[in-house]
This record gives C-alpha cells, structure tokens and sequence, in this order.
C-alpha cells in the first residue's frame, strides 16, 4: 500500500533544451487563476541557460526508468456493446481537444491580462545556480534495503544542508508544515541560535488538506512562542494580478507556492530556492521533487522575498495561542476568513497525526 505514495511531484516544462520553468504549479485551472470555487497562489521560475541541459537530463531520467509506463492505443472492441462505450469515449476525447468560441475568447482575456505583466519582467543573471532533483525509482522496499536517502532522495540533503549555513534569516514558504524528527530538530536549533524565521502557510480556510490543518494547528502556536514569525494565507483573493472574471475573485484561495530564502552574512551569499518540496514527510520520503537554487544576486533575492512577505503581510499573523492579527493589528479568526468548519478538523486530528506517523 505504502508504494503508490512514491509518486512524481516534479513540475518541469523544458523548450528546445535552451529554457525551463519549473515551481509549484500543475496543469488545472486552479494553478492559473481560472477557478470560480478555488485557486492557488503559486511561484515559478523561468531560466535559460547551460543549467536546461541539466533539467532535461532528469526528464529523460524519469521517462526513461522503468517505473514510467508506456501506454499504448486501446484495441478496438469487436462486441457492439463495448464497441459503442468505445466510440463515446473517443467522442468525448475528440470534444474535450476540439477548439471553440469560449476557449479562444478565454485566451484573448488571460493573453491581455498576462503579457504585459511577463513584459514587465526582469531578467536576472545567477551568479552560483544549482539544480537538485531526486531519483526516480524509490519504492516501499528500497528504503528498507538500499540505502534510500543516499540513492534517492537528493533534495532533501541539499536543502537541509544550504539552511544550515544560515546564520542571519530563513523564510519559508509552503502549502504544507509537517515536520518529521529531522526537520523539526532543525528549526530548534535555529530558533536556538537566534536565526530571524519567518513562516508562510495555510490557513484552516485556504488549505486543500484539512488534515495538514489539524496537524499545523497542533504546533504552530510553539513555533510562534519559539520566536517564529508566522503567517497564514486567509483564504481570499490578494490583488496582485487582475482576473479574467469578477466571480474568480470571490473563490476560495490557497497558497501553493514551494519557496525558501536563504539568508546569510557576506556579500553575496543569500541565496533562494524556487521548486516542488513541500515542508512534509511526503516530500521528504515519497515524492520525487525538483528545485533550482540561485545564491550571489541580491536583486533577484529581494524580489523573492519581497514577494513572499508582500502575501504573508496581506494574510493572518499568528500572535500567540489561538489569536491573530490582520494587516491592520484587528483581532482576526486565527482559522482564516469566512466560516471555516473547525469541527471537521479536530475530528480529523487523529487519522492525520496516523498519516503523519506512518509517513
């Protein structure tokens, strides 16, 4: 059962092995502000460069691995009962990919509202960048006899190594904050050394997880009285960019975005790191993940954090046990905004602190 966790997380779009983006988002209307129920506020980078090269090698890992399966045409039925099932899922197929009036009308308004923004822009050079992916290949029986940490999960090493060069500050931001022994170890001792933390999560309201609510909700108030700054998203629209339609903005919205900042004394040393981990077991253990990390550009540095701490700010702080504060310093609903159902998350506080353990 525990196998079909180790599933591919990446997100990776590669262009003529000369330019990349990869972050947080998937391919749904909920990743590209075009939900009337539900969006993600997410992050992405877009590189070119000699570093594509790198990106591409570990798509080719991936596709090519045994784990990835091939999929074939389906035979055609010869019994008319399943010849006609047949015939309407290709029909259904053929009506989904077909191009209409509301799919080019839809373009035109996401094109008028995008391309100026993307033109707006800058690029940025990275002194010192890295790309870390995992290996494909893990399974419930290699972590048992291989060694999986070594052979399989890179990132995580990568990543706990760079915030233990930290010696001024580290902003994280994550749809998720599940520690295990390792990572939770690890923010004591930088809370202990005084390190400046800021954390960016959901809230009850704008997580897709309630489960990973019920968990957060269990610790957040120690981080905080720790000494960790901690934001969670409300739950609403932020207006950081125009949407195609009035009736997205009142949807229910979540952050997504998988960012970390690294801060550190000396000229040129902060770095960030844009990718697909997750602040979970199931990122440090199942998933195989990507980033790309940038140290030496403090322009670009800035920006990052800036980004982040513009949401957190535009969200809920945490203040001490059970109490928050909005942008203004007014007492707020530490759950986020509207009316979210706290009962459903204590009674899942139990099978989550489970799924948790079992990770």
């Amino acid at each position: 059962m525990s196998t079909i966790n180790f599933r591919n997380h990446r997100k990776l779009l590669v262009v003529d092995d000369r330019e990349a983006i990869t972050g947080g988002r998937n391919v749904e209307n909920d990743y590209y502000d075009l939900s009337e129920h539900y969006n993600f506020l997410d992050r992405d980078l877009y590189v070119k460069g000699s570093i594509v090269k790198a990106m591409r090698a570990s798509f080719d890992a991936f596709f090519e691995h045994e784990i990835s399966e091939r999929y074939q045409a389906p035979e055609i039925p010869s019994s008319r009962i399943e010849l006609q099932k047949y015939e309407r899922k290709v029909s259904d197929v053929k009506a989904f990919l077909a191009h209409n009036q509301h799919e080019a009308e839809t373009r035109a308004k996401i094109e008028a509202i995008a391309r100026p923004v993307l033109a707006s822009k800058p690029l940025y050079s990275c002194p010192e960048m890295t790309f870390t992916s995992d290996a494909p290949g893990g399974s419930f029986w290699t972590r048992f006899k291989d060694p999986y940490s070594d052979n399989y999960r890179f990132l995580r090493k990568t990543i706990f190594d760079k915030v233990m060069t930290v010696d001024k500050g580290l902003i994280l931001a994550s749809p998720y904050l599940l520690n295990n022994r390792k990572s939770e170890h690890l923010m004591h001792v930088l809370l202990d050394k005084n390190i400046d933390m800021t954390l960016y999560s959901n809230s009850l309201s704008s997580t897709d997880a309630t489960y990973v609510a019920a968990q957060l909700y269990t610790h957040v108030y120690d981080w905080q009285a720790k000494g960790m700054k901690v934001y969670l998203h409300a739950g609403e629209w932020l207006d950081e960019m125009t949407t195609i339609s009035p009736s997205i903005q009142s949807a229910r919205w979540g952050m997504h975005a998988k960012t970390q900042v690294y801060k550190r004394s000396g000229a040129g040393q902060n770095e960030i790191m844009v990718g697909t981990y997750n602040i979970d077991n199931r990122s440090n253990h199942y998933n195989a993940e990507m980033a790309l990390f940038c140290r030496g550009n403090d322009l670009l540095v800035t920006e990052i954090e800036q980004s982040i701490l513009s949401r957190a700010n535009n969200g809920y702080q945490i203040v001490g046990k059970n109490q928050a504060v909005d942008s203004e310093g007014k007492a707020v609903n530490v759950y986020g905004a509207g009316d979210p159902d706290t009962t459903k998350m204590k009674f899942m506080w139990l099978p989550s602190w489970l799924f948790n353990f079992l990770l």
